[in-house]
């Protein structure tokens, strides 16, 4: 996570995030009532003689008070209601803002409770992964017992605090591999998103589902 600006006693911070983890952290971060700012894309209508007769899609910045949030494959989609926008924008009207890897956004709340303030500066310090996709399959392979997967046997290691390392499928997150993930979390272990897309992502995915590195077993 990048952070742009932070001014937590003025109730605002401007972030970019990196990658899908990222996304995830700004998905349990942002709550209803919250305010977000982003450039986005809108159908503006053309009026002649008071009636509306055509639109056009104009790139523009929003501001909406949040009402929804949905986490997607690679991208954020949060809806609420218009609160400041340019004068062709009706406020008061509904629009949905996506925010991808790389957008900018700004947060604003009422009020910055402690944990919040820590998972965003959390999400900035985070280091380079200390284990990748391929240490999960040479452990797998030497059979030594660090290396577990499928949903109840990471779960299970999770709730003792032995997962290093928590390899997650992007494509396959619901909640239950949600849960896990928040479990390893708690206990400071690492989570890595892992892609079809990647090296030996595929693989992973299509046999195992989800995996892990485990501190001790």
């Amino acid at each position: 996570m990048k952070i742009i600006e932070k001014r937590f006693e003025r109730g605002f911070v401007k972030v970019i995030p990196e990658n899908f983890l990222d996304l995830w952290y700004l998905s349990k971060l942002i709550k209803s009532k919250d305010k977000i700012t982003a450039k986005t894309v809108r159908n503006i209508f053309i009026e002649r003689e008071g009636k509306k007769e055509k639109s056009r899609k104009k790139t523009l910045i929003l501001s909406i008070e949040v009402e929804k949030i949905e986490l997607e494959e690679n991208k954020l989609r949060i809806k609420g209601k218009i609160v400041e926008a340019p004068e062709e924008v009706q406020r008061g009207s509904y629009h949905t803002i996506e925010i991808g890897i790389g957008g900018k956004i700004l947060i604003e709340k009422k009020e910055w409770e402690k944990e919040q303030i820590e998972k965003i500066e959390k999400a900035e310090k985070r280091i380079k992964k200390a284990f990748s996709l391929k240490d999960f399959f040479i452990h797998l392979n030497k059979e030594d017992g660090l290396a577990v997967y499928g949903i109840e046997e990471v779960k299970n290691s999770a709730l003792i605090g032995a997962v290093k390392t928590v390899f997650v499928p992007l494509e396959k997150f619901d909640k239950k591999i949600e849960e896990v993930v928040e479990e390893v979390e708690r206990k400071g272990g690492e989570i890595e998103f892992v892609s079809k897309k990647e090296d030996l992502g595929k693989k992973f995915i299509e046999e195992y589902g989800i995996g892990a590195i485990l501190r001790f077993k």
